[in-house]
């Protein structure tokens, strides 16, 4: 097929790439201001308090479901192409991978993933997610984590839904989900612009084929298409933003008819019930203004929540747990609002850090990172770090440079060093195009170090990423 070919425009394709455009769009969760406290009701149960609760605990389901209506058809695949700066629907999207993702249905039979193989140097990470943007698998190049006797790629998998019991091919893994609902989210590394039709060969050989098919040898019956990520003005976390109580919780109801709640959930789900948030569940008896109070509420802790677990190091703040939540259901709807679906940390290890662009007078600044000889990101793969404006989108800058250290690989000083350039203005030619991140002219700034395919000694702290420090 034509690879810009597609019967879709402006959808949100691969907002689990990073959904979490408009979190400053949200009403009253501006930075800086107070939370007031809790107001709790009276008599039982305490209804504003089980919505808050509800709100937070439903925030991953409703913000997937909202993705999910926006793009394709189900059981078929949506491949991106590089993103650039206008590609605001979005927000902190990496531009070192390209994002493929299938929203699945598994209520009717399983479905077969088989994927290609390629350049042994070349990285890329496919992950499962359930309806509340738990990993439940994650494969990449380096761990295909194949059940079977496999030489080598292909590398086959049989998705099963909950329910489902059968005999499987030869020569497959089985990948158990416990809904019918699910995600595949894949990204397979990119070196640079003009290695996007080598990018599009891989995906195009993605198979994605329900089990019946693939048994009849109907081995082509994979639906995809290829084309930009959405550029439109509104992303879920907006249109979540705008619903009111009652229609959040009883969507999040329906919801849980084909992805119900694990079993760690249920002594919340004991108390939700009591106001009518069950599977199939209604709260429409409930008053009107309490729900909406408590969207307001649940709102401005999912908006201000930190990560108390996190690791500060030298400026930079590095999560020690993704992918997966258990019970966390504070941790699991801030980090989902923020980026759904981000990779496992023993997948893709991620460390952020804020900086002003200008000094108070306005005047710019400029920082320098520098990685003392033996110390660049220990990985199996690669790593690179992407510079971001204050919304979390690309920086646009007239040599379309929006990360450093993968493409075009940094120069290394004799000494072994690397030193990067952090910077609005043009520092070439003192500086190798591969050392210069651009950052905005004014206002603030964010980067994202990512290590992708991260060695022991990131993962468990013995390495540690060196500060930007400023240049006088």
């Amino acid at each position: 097929m034509d690879p810009r070919a597609s019967s879709l425009t402006r959808r949100s394709l691969l907002g689990l790439a990073a959904a979490a455009a408009a979190a400053a769009a949200v009403p009253g969760c501006g930075a800086g201001e107070s939370v007031p406290a809790p107001i709790r009701t009276t008599g039982r149960p305490d209804v504003l308090a089980r919505a808050i609760d509800a709100y937070i605990f439903g925030y991953p389901m409703i913000l997937l479901d909202m993705m999910r209506a926006a793009s394709g058809p189900t059981n078929s695949f949506d491949h991106s192409v590089l993103p650039d700066p206008d590609d605001r629907g979005v927000a902190r999207l990496s531009h070192d991978m390209v994002y493929s993702q299938a929203w699945l249905d598994l209520a009717e039979e399983p479905m077969v993933l088989q994927i290609p193989g390629m350049e042994p140097d070349r990285f890329w990470l496919i992950q499962l997610v359930d309806g509340f943007a738990n990993t439940v698998h994650d494969l990449t190049s380096k761990t295909p984590r194949t059940t079977v006797d496999a030489d080598g790629p292909p590398f086959t998998y049989v998705l099963t839904g909950s329910q489902w019991t059968g005999a499987l091919p030869a020569n497959m893994t089985r990948l158990h989900m416990p809904s019918t609902m699910c995600t595949i989210v894949a990204r397979v590394q990119i070196n640079g612009i003009g290695d996007a039709p080598t990018v599009n060969q891989w995906q195009q050989k993605m198979k994605l084929i329900p089990l019946s098919a693939w048994n009849r040898g109907e081995l082509d019956a994979t639906v995809s298409r290829v084309h930009p990520i959405d550029r439109g003005p509104e992303p879920p976390t907006k249109r979540i933003a705008a619903l009111d109580g009652k229609t959040y919780l009883n969507r999040l109801c329906r919801l849980m008819l084909a992805d119900p709640p694990a079993a760690a959930d249920a002594p919340l789900m004991r108390q939700l019930a009591a106001i009518g948030v069950q599977p199939g569940g209604v709260v429409d008896s409930q008053a009107a203004e309490i729900l909406d109070e408590a969207v307001r509420q649940a709102q401005r802790r999912i908006a201000d929540w930190t990560d108390p677990t996190a690791r500060a190091v030298n400026g930079w703040q590095i999560p020690i747990d993704l992918g997966t939540f258990g019970t966390d259901y504070l941790r699991r709807a801030a980090t989902t609002k923020r980026s759904p679906a981000l990779a496992p940390l023993r997948d893709v290890l991620y460390a952020d850090r804020d900086a002003p662009a200008t000094d108070d007078r306005g005047n710019p600044l400029r920082y320098r990172i520098r990685f003392e000889p033996g110390r660049w990101p220990p990985v199996d793969a690669f790593a690179s770090i992407t510079a971001y404006d204050p919304q979390g989108f690309l920086v646009p800058n007239p040599d379309a440079i929006y990360s450093v250290g993968h493409y075009p690989a940094p120069v290394r000083a004799p000494d072994g060093s690397v030193e990067l350039a952090v910077q609005h203005q043009d520092p070439r030619p003192a500086v190798p195009t591969g050392n210069w991140l651009p950052i905005p002219a004014t206002g603030d700034f964010s980067l994202t170090l990512r290590l992708y395919a991260p060695r022991e000694e990131a993962l468990d702290g013995k390495w540690e990423p060196p500060p930007m420090t400023l240049v006088d």
